[in-house]
C-alpha cells in the first residue's frame, strides 16, 4: 500500500524577505532524509518547469524520503526583488532553508538535486555531508552558452544606467552582471567528488549544452552516471522524457541512501 503523503507550508525569514517553501514527506515517517530541491532561473518557482519538483516530491514520499523545496526570493510566492539576484544572495537563501528545516524536522542525511542554474546555486556551496546529488541540465560552464549573452554590450550598459536590464523575462540586476563576470564557472567542489552524482541532460538543450554534464561527470572521483536524452531540450519536459528524469532520479537517490 502507498504511504498518504503530507505536504506542510512554510515561510522562511531571508533578511526583510521570506521564502515560500513546501515540505513533502510521508504521513507515517519522521524526515530521516531530506532531499533538497534547487530551481533554475532566470525566475523559475519551486514546483520546477512543468511541475517537475512537485512530481518528484511525491514519489519520493512514497517511498518514505521527505524533501523540500522553495522560491528563491523575487520568484513564484516569495517576497523580494529578482532584480537583485546574485549567486551569493541564493546561496544565502538556500542555507536559510536548509537551517530552517536542520532546526523544525532534524533530518539525518541529505540530498541535493538542482536543474539548471540551481545546479549553480547547489554547486556553488556543495556540502561534502550529501548522500548523492543529482544534476538536471545543470548550468556549471556559465559562459558556455548559458549566459554568454547577458554580457552583451547593451545589456551592460542598460544595468549601469537603470541598475539592471531586461533579459529572458526578468529584471536582471547590475550586481549579477558583475558577478557574472568573476564566477565563470562552478566546477571546482566536483573535481574528485566522492559524494554519488547523476546527470540528466538533453542532447538539443538550446540553454545548456548538453556536454556540460558530459564534461562534469569526467571530474568526480566517486561513483557517477550520465544520462543523455536524444533531441532532449532544455528541462525535458516531454512526457516520454520526464518519465526518463523520474525514474532515473528516484532510483538513484534511494539507491544510494
Amino acid at each position: 500500500m502507498r504511504s498518504i503523503v503530507e505536504e506542510a507550508r512554510h515561510r522562511v525569514s531571508v533578511e526583510d524577505d521570506e521564502l515560500a517553501t513546501v515540505i513533502t514527506r510521508p504521513a507515517d515517517n519522521a524526515a530521516n532524509c531530506m532531499v533538497l530541491m534547487l530551481h533554475g532561473g532566470p525566475g523559475g518557482q519551486k514546483d520546477g518547469p512543468a511541475h517537475l519538483y512537485a512530481e518528484l516530491a511525491r514519489q519520493l514520499a512514497e517511498l518514505g524520503i521527505a524533501s523540500v523545496r522553495f522560491d528563491f526570493r523575487g520568484c513564484g510566492e516569495s517576497t523580494g526583488r529578482y532584480r537583485d539576484m546574485t549567486i551569493r544572495r541564493q546561496v544565502d537563501e538556500m542555507r536559510a532553508v536548509r537551517e530552517f528545516v536542520e532546526e523544525r524536522y532534524r533530518p539525518s542525511a541529505w540530498v541535493l538535486i538542482g536543474e539548471s542554474f540551481g545546479a549553480t546555486i547547489g554547486l556553488s556551496d556543495l556540502d561534502p555531508a550529501y548522500k548523492s546529488v543529482v544534476m538536471l541540465w545543470p548550468a556549471i560552464w556559465l559562459l558556455d552558452g548559458t549566459f554568454e549573452s547577458y554580457l552583451h554590450p547593451q545589456h551592460l550598459d542598460a544595468a549601469e544606467h537603470e541598475g539592471f536590464s531586461e533579459m529572458d523575462g526578468e529584471q536582471i540586476g547590475l550586481e549579477f552582471l558583475l558577478e557574472l563576470q568573476q564566477v565563470v564557472d562552478v566546477s571546482t567542489p566536483l573535481v574528485g567528488l566522492a559524494t554519488p552524482a547523476l546527470f540528466i541532460h538533453g542532447t538539443a538543450d538550446r540553454e545548456v549544452p548538453f556536454q556540460q554534464s558530459v564534461r562534469a561527470a569526467e571530474l568526480v572521483g566517486g561513483a557517477k552516471k550520465v544520462v543523455v536524452i536524444d533531441d532532449g531540450d532544455h528541462c525535458l519536459e516531454r512526457p516520454h522524457e520526464r518519465e526518463i528524469v523520474y525514474r532515473e532520479t528516484v532510483t538513484w537517490i534511494a539507491a544510494h541512501l
